[in-house]
């Protein structure tokens, strides 16, 4: 998946979008254009949804299509019809979502995360010093229970 996608709320392509769209594939070799204004409600039909005159697809979606087709997306160099630039649309739009999709789902695991998290111990002066003195008692104790051991091992021969 791209990284280079927004994420961000998305608005609908304009016709206008429409056309700095076309313009940006005009370099790309295609048949002779009749008529300009017919292909151009053609390339609008293509990004339109279900209702007559109202297009659908968001801007930033066309505008990583054109990217792609642009790069070389489409396999062959040659400039899409109106169904492939919608096609790729549709592709960036469900790239788009699904990298939404992941950083929710990252965020929501993080989220969680900090909420089972350890809550940070404070301890107090007087606390660390009892801690301090009760492990230094510790350390004595077994230094001493050690020498008894090993003073007994020598009276009876034994070694250890």
């Amino acid at each position: 998946m791209s990284s280079t996608i927004s994420t961000e709320v998305v608005r609908t392509a304009t016709e206008r979008d429409v056309l700095v769209a076309l313009a940006a594939l005009n370099p790309l070799p295609r048949r002779a254009s009749i008529n300009p204004e017919l292909e151009f409600a053609a390339f609008r039909t293509g990004l339109e949804g279900k209702q007559l005159g109202i297009i659908v697809v968001a801007y930033a979606d066309l505008m990583a299509a054109v990217r792609a087709i642009v790069q070389g997306a489409l396999g062959h160099g040659y400039h899409p019809s109106p169904a492939e630039l919608r096609m790729h649309c549709d592709a960036k739009r469900v790239e788009r979502l699904e990298v939404g999709a992941a950083e929710r789902r990252r965020k929501a695991i993080a989220e969680e995360a900090a909420a089972f998290a350890p809550l940070p111990i404070e301890r107090s002066e007087e606390s660390k010093a009892r801690v301090k003195a009760a492990h230094e008692e510790f350390l004595r104790s077994h230094a001493e229970a050690k020498l008894n051991e090993t003073a007994r091992g020598f009276a009876s021969g034994v070694k250890r």
